[in-house]
């Protein structure tokens, strides 16, 4: 018998096999490695995040990788044990934590943001300046749409 329970349409095709042929879903249960450094996916995003906008509290790396604040508590206080990431209570309000990459963690951060933005650069170099550009309206354009789901739901 034909299942009709899940969509099958060019959207879900698409994120299929995006995610297999990206080692996506592997990625997302299991540590992966970049620049010789095993990170999960929300390390990599950590990194990048703050690496990119300097110290930021606790909620404020919540909102930027959508993730509940007692997640990034989890992710910031592994990242910390990594040595990645201090941590210290806000002088304003002691409850909240301002979150900062240490020496080591910057380090880690350039070096895998290094090798993402090679690894980035081979990929789209196969494409023609047509389909970047059709790259970056339709996936600005999806993921408008998600955040928007994401914000009524």
């Amino acid at each position: 018998m034909y299942n009709t329970t899940f969509p099958d349409d060019d959207l879900s095709r698409f994120f299929q096999q995006l995610a297999r042929t990206s080692g996506l879903l592997e990625s997302v249960q299991t540590p992966h490695e970049h620049a010789g450094v095993r990170l999960s996916m929300s390390e990599t995003f950590a990194l990048g995040e703050l690496a990119a906008a300097g110290p930021l509290s606790q909620q404020e790396l919540a909102d930027r990788l959508g993730l509940e604040k007692s997640t990034v508590s989890r992710l910031a206080a592994g990242m910390e044990g990594r040595g990645w990431l201090r941590r210290e209570r806000q002088a304003d309000n002691r409850r909240l934590y301002r979150l900062e990459l240490t020496a080591e963690g910057s380090d880690v951060a350039a070096r895998v943001g290094a090798e993402l933005r090679e690894h980035h650069g081979r990929l789209l170099a196969g494409l023609t300046e047509q389909e970047r550009h059709a790259l970056r309206v339709g996936l600005g354009a999806l993921v408008r749409e998600l955040d928007a789901a994401h914000r009524h739901s």
